[in-house]
């Protein structure tokens, strides 16, 4: 099996698994799309940050069964900042994404855009927000936001669930932050 697939057959299981509330119509729409029939993309050319350096730290956290895909999904991923007008110092050296599925990731499904932050520790991720449902499988550690609560680490294999246009953020605390997010087609 290739290693897109069981990292994302992982994925969408955990999600569906462990989704609750709100998140379960969203998980239900994840899986839904995931089974899509995946169509290749150009392959992305591969970055390596700064923050990348985090990696390995970041791997260590993860469940077995997610870093083996991970390590053989990150040689081919295009790691990249950035620019954030209301960043805290240090985000530009202290963050980085990478796309796995929709335009600029690995391949498409269902109109799916899904990929992987990366946050050292003590960076926050500043908050923004946007349009399309989203829900993050978290991977390694790190705390999330949302407008009109407080921060909260859902730990090693939570979900964070933002519904649309909802305003947002996450941080690295002592260990850096390894997420993968899907951002749900409208």
């Amino acid at each position: 099996m290739r290693a897109i697939d069981q990292f994302l057959n992982l994925a969408g299981a955990a999600v569906a698994a462990r989704a609750t509330g709100a998140a379960q119509p969203a998980a239900a729409r994840l899986t839904a799309l995931l089974a899509d029939q995946p169509v290749a993309t150009s392959p992305p050319v591969p970055g390596r940050p700064a923050a990348c350096a985090h990696l390995p730290a970041a791997i260590a956290l993860m469940a077995p069964s997610f870093a083996s895909p991970f390590t053989t999904l990150d040689p081919s991923l295009a790691w990249q900042t950035r620019d954030i007008a209301n960043a805290p110092p240090g985000f530009a050296e202290g963050h980085a994404n990478a796309r796995l599925l929709g335009p600029q990731g690995l391949e498409e499904r269902g109109g799916l855009v899904a990929g992987f932050s990366l946050v050292a520790p003590y960076i926050t991720y500043p908050d923004h927000d946007h349009p399309p449902e989203e829900l993050y499988l978290v991977l390694s550690g790190g705390e999330w936001w949302q407008a009109g609560g407080a921060w909260h680490a859902p730990g090693r294999g939570g979900i964070v669930h933002n519904p649309p246009g909802i305003l947002h953020a996450m941080r690295g605390t002592a260990v850096p932050l390894l997420a993968v997010w899907f951002l749900l087609p409208g």
